[in-house]
């Protein structure tokens, strides 16, 4: 059986780092942990195995047009985006997407919820490169065009219209959820029915000012990715016990302010991280973690630490307040063979004083040595022989 010797393992729900002397795989599942004492610093290079990353949003649709609104306003950066997509076929969107999918593996991702594009061909394509690059898409369908304008919104009385309603129903064919946006409370209801009858997921965007409203009907088992929350938001989100997606780095370098990590961090919201468009950002959950926990300290200040835990956690076992099923984001015995295997032998990790802030702040792609969905390597670095 595949096993690691003499290294560190983040275990349990609360990823409690601990010396293991052996770490063993068969068949998907981990069957042996045999675990020495906690540790936080190092003093020497080591294996680190931490549970293998979710990325909760990402729209791998736009892997064709990387950076292709660094020089434009958010406007005009949206319109490009339409036309551009329009403008290529599918076969020449494939290995786009294809090499993102290929990235994420090899920056220690397992799986993604992908907000994709309307109809089944985008579906189709996500899901064919998603088996070739081993990593896990999970899609949330969105609608192709806003059923109701912003005064019909503003009203919240109109039911799904037909078009859309037929629109809803040929998606969930093909996808696992349903992302919406711009619904009225009539329309949430309906979206809900008809994902509840098919036992599929639902997401809610961001706040409106109907949002509590929004949240009882629609019954989301994710809200986001969230840009904004006051604390009428927060409070709604609390009182619904519901998981929200933050995107940091999509939201600064779009120009528009940053989700208020910190505050939803005190107030004890369960929150998921994601990279959101490859348009903008490569889908490296390293890169924003580093960027999350730095903004979260930011938003706190000098004197309110915020702890680098509470960032780590957003990508790995919050996750299955979620998706639930095998879902865990954690290593137990027993528990699925979901793991990525950090090199902390390298000069900038292999001393630290604290080994979660060194994989939240200080950890790269390049220091992925293996990535493991179900006990098989869908990443290995050459120079590791597990």
């Amino acid at each position: 059986m595949p096993t690691l010797r003499d290294c560190v393992v983040l275990h349990g729900p609360d990823l409690v780092p601990h010396h293991c002397v052996r770490f063993m795989w068969n068949r998907g599942v981990i069957t042996a942990l045999d675990l020495g004492p906690p540790v936080m610093a190092l003093e020497r290079g080591t294996l680190v195995v931490i549970p293998a990353l979710t990325n909760a949003c990402t729209l791998l649709g736009d892997s064709p047009l990387a950076d292709g609104a660094a020089d434009l306003p958010l406007a005009a950066a949206a319109d490009e985006r339409t036309r551009a997509l329009a403008a290529l076929p599918p076969p020449e969107q494939f290995p786009h997407v294809a090499g993102h999918l290929a990235y994420l593996a090899r920056a220690g991702v397992v799986r993604h919820l992908d907000f994709c594009e309307s109809g089944a061909e985008p579906a189709r394509l996500l899901s064919a490169a998603s088996r070739e690059a081993g990593v896990e898409s999970i899609l949330l369908g969105r609608f192709g065009q806003p059923p109701f304008t912003a005064g019909e919104i503003a009203a919240n009385v109109l039911p799904l219209p037909e078009p859309a309603r037929e629109e809803l129903t040929a998606m969930l064919g093909e996808v696992d959820g349903f992302a919406s946006v711009g619904l009225t409370a009539p329309a949430n209801e309906e979206a809900c029915a008809l994902t509840n009858e098919r036992k599929k997921l639902r997401a809610l965007a961001c706040p409106s000012p109907h949002f509590a409203r929004a949240l009882a009907l629609l019954d989301p088992h994710l809200v986001g990715p969230l840009t904004t929350a006051g604390p009428d938001e927060t409070a709604a989100l609390l009182r619904a016990k519901k998981t929200a997606v933050l995107t940091p780095r999509a939201a600064a370098t779009l120009g528009l302010p940053p989700p208020p990590l910190a505050a939803l961090l005190a107030a004890g919201v369960p929150l998921l991280l994601g990279s959101g468009s490859v348009m903008l950002n490569t889908p490296n959950l390293f890169a924003e973690m580093d960027f999350a926990w730095k903004l979260a300290r930011q938003q706190a200040g000098p004197d309110m630490p915020v702890d680098p835990l509470a960032i780590l956690r957003m990508v790995t076992c919050n996750i299955h307040a979620v998706l639930r099923g095998h879902y865990h984001g954690r290593l137990e015995s027993g528990l699925p063979a979901d793991f990525t295997v950090l090199n902390f032998t390298s000069p900038h990790l292999r001393a630290t004083r604290h080994l979660i802030a060194a994989i939240v702040s200080r950890v790269t792609p390049e220091d992925v040595l293996g990535t493991y969905r179900a006990g098989e390597p869908i990443w290995l670095a050459p120079q590791f022989s597990p």
